[in-house]
């Protein structure tokens, strides 16, 4: 990761016209990987800065590249007919569902109001709930001091036998 920092300072420091940082300076004295790797990145910089592009660019180069933006902009043109109809797809299909729920709500059946022996069946069963739950709460308890109250007789008969 240093060696990484290292180069990039290098690299960085090509880019400037300044003389190099002293971090710069610093890296360059650390290994010979970053020696060897600021030699060639510095003999790089320097034939690239001088050698100026030798290649013309050819005078028809750019006649080229607008005939191609052309054709592609036709070529763009001549497809756009085929599909054009389902760019307007949409707003109709929501139209349509917006038309049909609404269509579903005013004809649906209206609700029956409830009727009141719902609510007396109700009343009835909670009164009913209201008198068996003490019953039910407590029915593992009675079974619990029954057993207890046997227990109970049980020692007591024990004891009794016991006694001369």
């Amino acid at each position: 990761m240093k060696t990484w920092i290292a180069k990039l300072r290098i690299s960085l420091a090509l880019d400037c016209t300044e003389p190099p940082a002293k971090q710069v300076r610093k890296a360059r004295s650390g290994c010979d990987d970053i020696r060897r790797f600021e030699e060639s990145i510095g003999s790089l910089d320097r034939r690239l800065k001088a050698a100026p592009p030798t290649d013309p660019i050819p005078a028809a180069l750019h006649a080229s590249v607008m005939r191609a933006v052309r054709a592609a902009s036709t070529k763009s043109q001549e497809q756009r007919p085929a599909w054009w109809f389902l760019r307007w797809l949409p707003a109709p299909a929501l139209a349509l569902l917006v038309g049909l729920v609404a269509w579903w709500s005013l004809n649906r059946s209206p609700h029956e109001p409830p009727s009141l022996a719902v609510a007396a069946t109700a009343l009835a069963q909670s009164h009913d709930i209201a008198q068996k739950a003490p019953e039910v709460v407590l029915a593992p308890l009675a079974l619990e001091m029954n057993n207890l109250n046997r227990d109970f007789q049980n020692a007591v008969e024990f004891l009794v036998a016991s006694v001369p």
